[in-house]
């Protein structure tokens, strides 16, 4: 090998890594894989509420802001608590249906022991832990993480929320 052709195998070598590098940082659709610890709580602070619906609409955006979701995200997440329960984090329905997401069943059950609390209402940051622990650890919410806007978010999570089919 003469001279230049080792000056350039070095630089070869450099240009491979940088795109190599480069495709690392692109931004990923799906979220961050969950391993058997509980998700990241935004805050270490219990969410204390009035009974004004726009204050926990607020709370939700703010909680969901805070984990991570781009706002469009955290905003039908927001729509969607709004459609489910009217923004009441203990609202009931018929067929067993419980809380700020109307979980029923396996899901409700599932909330329970998750929250510590089987059987009564679990605070709101507790419902929103869970839900985003529900969201980024089942693939069949992979429509959410897709969605580019507000209305395509909360068009998944009407679809899919509950049923788990996007």
């Amino acid at each position: 090998m003469n001279g230049s052709a080792r000056s350039r195998v070095p630089a070869a070598v450099w240009l491979s890594l940088a795109v190599l590098a480069s495709a690392c940082t692109s931004e990923d659709a799906t979220p961050p894989a969950v391993t058997a610890a509980p998700p990241p709580q935004p805050s270490t602070q219990p969410i204390i509420l009035s009974s004004d619906p726009r204050q926990v609409g607020g709370e939700i955006m703010k909680w969901f802001v805070q984990a991570g979701y781009k706002r469009f995200q955290a905003e039908a997440m927001a729509d969607h608590a709004q459609v489910e329960s009217g923004f009441r984090p203990c609202a009931t329905a018929s067929a067993g249906h419980r809380y700020t997401y109307q979980w029923a069943g396996l899901r409700l059950r599932r909330l329970y022991d998750f929250a510590g609390s089987p059987g009564t209402c679990p605070p709101l940051d507790k419902q929103l832990a869970f839900a985003d622990y529900e969201l980024r650890s089942e693939p069949k919410f992979s429509c959410f993480w897709r969605a580019t806007t507000r209305a395509a978010a909360t068009a998944a999570l009407l679809r899919g929320f509950g049923r788990g089919s996007c």
